[in-house]
């Protein structure tokens, strides 16, 4: 394809084939049709691309573009040979001021060797050098010669490595990663007695004790060897993504294999151990943020409950107590009277003492004792309340879980934290807790129930396990060696390069117009201006047809639903009957039109097996996408073996390579014409976002409580993007506990097929952070709020702003225009991060949305974002076709989760993987299922509509518009059942006479 001429429109192609006034006075000193065509293709093609083809690869379509708008009449175009080619190469060169590719060489190649260096993906580095390529307005080269410039860059880059890799690991270094090349008892590895390296290679992402203490003692081991390998790692430079490739590499084969890798065993053994170091850090930090939510929850529901039961029974025992005191009180009067009584002598009053104390009411009030007990225990009488009492009652549980993590993990903060100071100590004294332990970091309420705890000690650990979580989640305490819990400032690329190449950068992500904060924001107070004029003005003069007043005087507003055509008339069946097509021939048939497979490479770049066959592709993507597992699918399988199925999805299925087929197939779905019937708006390419809810059948730290959607079950949540085309063209897993706000930019950002020019979700996608990043990356936002008439609007100071309380809203706050302006250089740095992939969205977002509200970037990100927001509002209010444009882009999602339920039917729909990655391959399997039936429906709806006659098509074409490509009932998804008698020709015959006459117990036994 790279070295395909690029497909016109007729638009693009008036534009391209369009000569400059040296080109047409050059085309005039030609003479053959042939010379002048092909000098005219070949300005057009190079305009588009820096590119130049040989005759063979000019499109007819273009041929004949050219012949009539030049007038050259018949043109042998085979007469266009190499010489003349070159002669054109020459002058257009010359003409536009591009250097050849010869004069570049040298620099292509130390570019291409730079990227081989930070990224272990050749499709990645092969697309960056073009782009470079392309930025710098040199001549693009031919696929080969640009290919074998990588395949010679990652080659180079490997002997590099490990030449200096040799010179920096030190024999102490080597002998300790030759260690992990060894078991326990120093002896062969079995089952029983794996290598160590094999040990360290799955970490378990469960919540047991026992699978935490295993990660911990993992952690130990990794920390001690990631001691000694960092200043290796930090000497050779390596970037996070080579590390990663080296690391997951050494994950998926076998340890004999890698040990073989004489030359370059160290380099992967050292990778994986900076890699699963990081990795296991960030689970064990997932692990305690996991069980303090979960302590605490549980804590509140057994506060609420006690608190609940001691309404419901206090009653009665506080009436009985208070009876029984004042009872007793009587009595008690009526003693003293006899005590001091000068009519009785001392023996008469012991009598009558010694009667009182034989009364019943005496007996009563001794059981008054243990009802005031249970008042006390209800949370009535404790001393620091009943929370804190039910957190120091739970503290063992947490203790068990987050002890280790407390005291191996080493979380850093501020050297004048608190917090941070107290947990130095608690590591240093290995989990013992002093006498007098530090408490500055602890709230005033903490404190006070800690001085009157039963048991002081469990309550501390319990608290201090909490405000480590809070910290970590705001940012003040940072893991440093993570992947997730950096510091916020390490995720955005280098100050250094920032401050070297900020103009630089800008123009390659297409910013160049925010360079400066003052002309833009200028642009949208203008904005903000016009829709606050326009929206109030339409209420006043009641020409807004989406508005109604209420009672109370506040308008409401409403958006129609899509009429009903009475008279419109049956709609015709577009696709087969039920079941009658086979998934796996859906499969196929999409395959052989798009090559979704051929994403789906090796993980080794070279030295790569002979590859399997295609079915064995479709097996394992059906086998996560349907949710049926490895196994089940391999033993329900003819012509497919549990070992070749294993193997294929072990080497060859990636989340990138998943992706990147998904992107194929879509591509293909875009390009039929009948894809397009499906857009409602041609101009705009409208998208949705929205999570759908899984239930995890297994104990999995990644998956979280939701009473709402799993009762007493955990789940995760499935957050998937569609187009206006209904192409899912992303999608990802996170915890049902996390909002989805976080991952909305990376559906937007990580996708090479659809670009959203306005995007919606519902409300739980919506935050003012998100408005501004949307607007930054120049892509609308426009979600459906709930009670968007209750958000706060915001405009600039010196807005001339009508009075909104007459319109039942709240009035109007100004923006802190300066926050913006000076953290403007900071914002840019950040979206320059976001738009070359330098970091995930998801990533960055999680840790800017954790930090408190002082952080000055997420304040100034904020600000703008109401700004957004605002303008947004305001058009949202006054335009009714927006919102049912929103509502019916919503709706097209909203289908989609059925058909995501019926496609993953396997196990009841519930995931039964328990670590993060095997959910994210089910999840993104599922989606390329549904994406190739999709693309199946819209293949077939388009062969429909051009077999139809001709008066036909026009009302063909309407009842396929008013339809959803979204359909699977023709689509047997759950195979068959072979009930032919040529499938009983092989099966096991029964002798069920000698089966009756057989006695087991009277078998001799054997003769020894």
């Amino acid at each position: 394809m790279f070295d395909q001429p690029p497909v016109f429109n007729p638009p693009q192609r008036l534009l391209f084939f369009a000569l400059p006034d040296w080109a047409t006075q050059f085309l005039d000193t030609l003479l053959a049709p042939h010379s002048r065509g092909g000098f005219v293709l070949q300005v057009g093609y190079f305009k588009a691309t820096g590119r130049f083809f040989p005759v063979d690869r000019f499109l007819p379509a273009d041929q004949a573009y050219v012949q009539q708008r030049y007038h050259l009449g018949a043109v042998e175009w085979a007469r266009y040979d190499k010489v003349t080619r070159f002669y054109h190469r020459e002058q257009i060169l010359l003409q536009f001021g591009v250097p050849p590719f010869e004069q570049v060489e040298a620099a292509v190649r130390q570019q291409v060797t730079h990227f081989a260096r930070q990224q272990m993906n050749p499709v990645a580095v092969f697309h960056s050098a073009a782009d470079y390529i392309r930025a710098h307005r040199w001549e693009v080269p031919t696929y080969a010669a640009l290919a074998g410039f990588v395949t010679e860059a990652f080659r180079t880059v490997e002997q590099q490595l490990v030449t200096q890799l040799a010179r920096y690991l030190t024999p102490a270094v080597r002998q300790q990663l030759d260690t992990l090349f060894t078991t326990e008892e120093d002896a062969p590895a079995h089952s029983h007695r794996p290598y160590r390296l094999t040990t360290l290679k799955r970490s378990l992402e469960l919540m047991r004790p026992t699978a935490i203490r295993a990660n911990v003692q993992d952690y130990a081991v990794l920390q001690t060897l990631f001691t000694q390998v960092h200043p290796v790692v930090q000497a050779l430079d390596l970037s996070e993504e080579v590390v990663r490739y080296y690391a997951r590499y050494v994950e998926r084969t076998q340890v004999f294999q890698v040990q073989q890798q004489a030359d370059k065993k160290y380099l992967m053994v050292l990778c994986f151990v900076v890699y699963q170091y990081y990795q296991v850090g960030d689970l064990l930090t997932e692990t305690l943020l996991q069980a303090v939510q979960t302590h605490r929850n549980a804590a509140q529901r057994e506060t609420q409950a006690r608190v609940y039961r001691q309404q419901q029974d206090s009653a009665g025992q506080l009436r009985q107590v208070l009876e029984g005191v004042v009872s007793h009180g009587v009595a008690l009067a009526r003693l003293e009277e006899v005590a001091f009584s000068f009519a009785r002598t001392n023996e008469e009053k012991v009598t009558a003492l010694l009667a009182w104390l034989q009364t019943p009411a005496v007996a009563d009030f001794a059981q008054l004792g243990h009802t005031a007990q249970q008042l006390r225990k209800g949370g009535g009488g404790s001393r620091i309340g009943p929370y804190y009492q039910v957190v120091e009652e739970r503290s063992r549980a947490l203790q068990r879980r987050l002890g280790e993590i407390l005291r191996r993990v080493g979380y850093e903060g501020a050297a004048d934290s608190p917090l941070a100071q107290a947990l130095a100590q608690y590591r240093a004294r290995d989990g013992q807790v002093s006498a007098q332990p530090p408490t500055t970091f602890l709230k005033a309420a903490e404190r006070a129930a800690l001085a009157l705890a039963e048991s002081p000690v469990s309550l501390y650990k319990a608290l201090l396990a909490g405000h480590v979580a809070d910290h970590l989640k705001a940012g003040k305490l940072n893991l440093a060696h993570s992947l997730r819990y950096r510091p916020f400032d390490t995720y955005l690329l280098e100050a250094a390069t920032w401050e070297q190449q900020r103009d630089a950068l800008l123009a390659q992500t297409d910013l160049v117009h925010l360079r400066e904060p003052g002309p833009w924001l200028s642009e949208w107070q203008a904005k903000l201006a016009t829709a606050f004029a326009r929206t109030c003005e339409r209420l006043d003069a009641g020409t807004n047809p989406g508005v109604r007043a209420r009672a109370n005087g506040r308008p409401r507003f409403l958006t129609p639903a899509r009429p009903l055509d009475e008279d419109a008339p049956v709609a015709r069946p577009l696709f087969p009957g039920p079941g009658l097509i086979s998934l796996h021939e859906v499969l196929h048939t999409v395959n052989q039109k798009c090559r979704f497979t051929d994403c789906l490479t090796h993980w080794s770049p070279r030295n790569r097996p002979a590859r399997p066959a295609e079915r064995v592709f479709f097996a394992g993507v059906m086998a996560y996408g349907c949710n049926l597992g490895l196994t089940r699918m391999a033993h329900a399988t003819k012509h497919v073996a549990q070992s070749a199925l294993e193997n294929t999805v072990n080497w060859y299925f990636s989340l990138d390579n998943l992706r990147q087929a998904n992107d194929a197939v879509i591509a293909l779905t875009g390009k039929l014409p009948v894809s397009r019937l499906f857009q409602r708006h041609p101009e705009a390419v409208h998208t949705s976002s929205d999570g759908q809810k899984y239930y995890v059948a297994v104990d999995s730290i990644h998956a979280t409580h939701s009473y709402k959607y799993f009762g007493q079950e955990k789940g995760i949540v499935s957050y998937g993007f569609l187009d206006d085309r209904h192409r899912l063209f992303y999608s990802t897993t996170f915890s049902s506990s996390e909002r989805e706000a976080a991952y909305l930019v990376d559906g937007l950002l990580h996708n090479d097929v659809v670009e959203s020019t306005i995007h919606s979700t519902d409300t739980h996608g919506f935050t003012e952070v998100n408005f501004a990043l949307t607007a930054l990356l120049g892509i609308e936002f426009a979600p459906r709020i709930q009670s968007f008439q209750d958000q706060q609007l915001y405009a600039f100071a010196g807005t001339d702003v009508p009075d909104l309380t007459a319109y039942g809203l709240a009035p109007v706050k100004y923006i802190d225009h300066t926050l913006i302006a000076a953290q403007w250089d900071t914002l840019l740095r950040l979206v320059v991060s976001l738009k070359q992939k330098h970091v995930t969205a998801s990533t960055l977002l999680r840790r800017l949305n954790s930090y408190s509200q002082q952080h000055p970037v997420y304040l100034a990100l904020r600000e703008l974002g109401r700004v957004v927001r605002t303008e947004f509002l305001l058009r949202y209010m006054d335009d009714q076709s927006l919102r049912k444009r929103i509502d019916e882009q919503l709706d097209k999602l909203e289908s989609t989760h059925t058909f995501a339920r019926a496609v993953f039917y396997g196990q009841n729909g519930q995931i039964p993987y328990a670590g993060k990655e095997e959910q994210q391959l089910a999840d993104v399997c599922k989606q390329l299922v549904q994406n190739v039936i999709v693309c199946w429906n819209c293949l077939y709806l388009n062969q429909y509509l051009f077999l139809a006659p001709p008066a036909e098509r026009q009302s063909v074409a309407d009842a396929i518009a008013a339809s959803s490509p979204v359909s699977w009932q023709h689509i047997n998804l759950h195979g068959e059942f072979d009930f032919s008698g040529e499938a009983l020709k092989d099966s096991l015959r029964f002798d069920i006479e000698a089966l009756f006459a057989f006695n087991w117990e009277q078998t001799p036994p054997p003769s020894t």
